[in-house]
Order: structure tokens, then sequence, then C-alpha cells
């Protein structure tokens, strides 16, 4: 139940943040994808110390609306990340690209941070703009929640080294 509580928090914060709640936006929704997956690899493991890691994540994008396209119903993807990180916290830029199930596909740059939240779940809100293909110049926002990290594998030499959560996926215009 405190996932879905989650789930909705960061459902309405996200639709706040695009201007989907304001009559008065001038946005465009390209395409709201509300469902979705990701599994992620931390290499070196994070542990509390703020060191130099590559993050790679994978995941699954579905019941996807566009207007604009409306034969787009989903979309896998990829994230490439490098930066300073801790169990505790982090910023960087990242890289991700999008894979239409139209065989069409976006990649989008941009930033987040990574601030752990009580009882260790996280909620990361990622900005960016579509710099290549399909929504080229639309600011994207997507929402991931990551349920408790395992706290106790930050205090090995190895590291938290996956994570995995829900996601969501917004481009505006």
């Amino acid at each position: 139940m405190r996932l879905r509580s989650l789930i909705l928090v960061a459902a309405v914060a996200l639709s706040t943040a695009v201007g989907l709640s304001s009559p008065a936006s001038a946005s465009v929704l390209d395409v709201n994808c509300p469902l979705g997956t990701q599994v992620g690899t931390y290499s070196p493991g994070m542990t509390l110390l703020p060191r130099q890691i590559d993050f790679t994540a994978t995941g699954t994008l579905g019941g996807c609306v566009s207007p604009t396209h409306p034969d787009i119903t989903g979309a896998t993807f990829t994230a490439l990340v490098s930066g300073t990180f801790s169990c505790l916290s982090g910023s960087t830029t990242n890289t991700s690209t999008y894979h239409w199930n139209t065989g069409q596909h976006s990649t989008v740059q941009g930033g987040f941070e990574i601030n752990l939240k009580p009882g260790g779940t996280t909620v990361l809100v990622l900005t960016g703009t579509v710099v290549d293909g399909l929504f080229q110049g639309s600011t994207v926002v997507q929402t991931k929640i990551l349920p408790a990290t395992d706290l106790t594998a930050c205090l090995t030499p190895q590291g938290l080294t996956s994570v995995s959560g829900t996601t969501s996926f917004t481009a505006v215009l």
C-alpha cells in the first residue's frame, strides 16, 4: 500500500511539474507513459562514501498515450550515467534512449539528483530535453520510485550494486 501511495504522490507531483493541472498552460502533451519498470546497476557499488560510479539502467514503459502519435503504446529504454555518488546523495547528468513500439527512438539528455528518502525509498525526478529523434525539442519529466535501498549493502566494500522500481515518463513540447 505504501508504494501505491508513493506512486500517487509522484503522479500528482509530475502532473503539476509539467503543467497538466493548469488549463492556462501553453504546453502541449506529446506523450505520457504512466506505467513502467526499471532495473539498474552501479559499478562499482555505491557505499556511504562518495565515489565515481557508472550507472546503467534498462526498463520498459507502458500505457502510453500520445495525441500526436496515437500508435505509441510503449517503449523500452536504457540510461547511462557517470558521476560521483554515495548511498545518501549525488547528482549528475544522464543520457537516456527510448525505443518506441513504432520503431522510432528519442534520445534525452538531462540531469537528476539522488536523495535518500525516509525508510530508504528514493523518488527521483529527472528532467531533460529530447535532443534526437521523435519529440525532439520536448521537455521530458521522468519519475522513478525505487523501493527501500538495502542500506546494509552500503556498509560493505562491494557496496550496493543494483536497484529496481517503478517509473513513468512524460514529454511536453
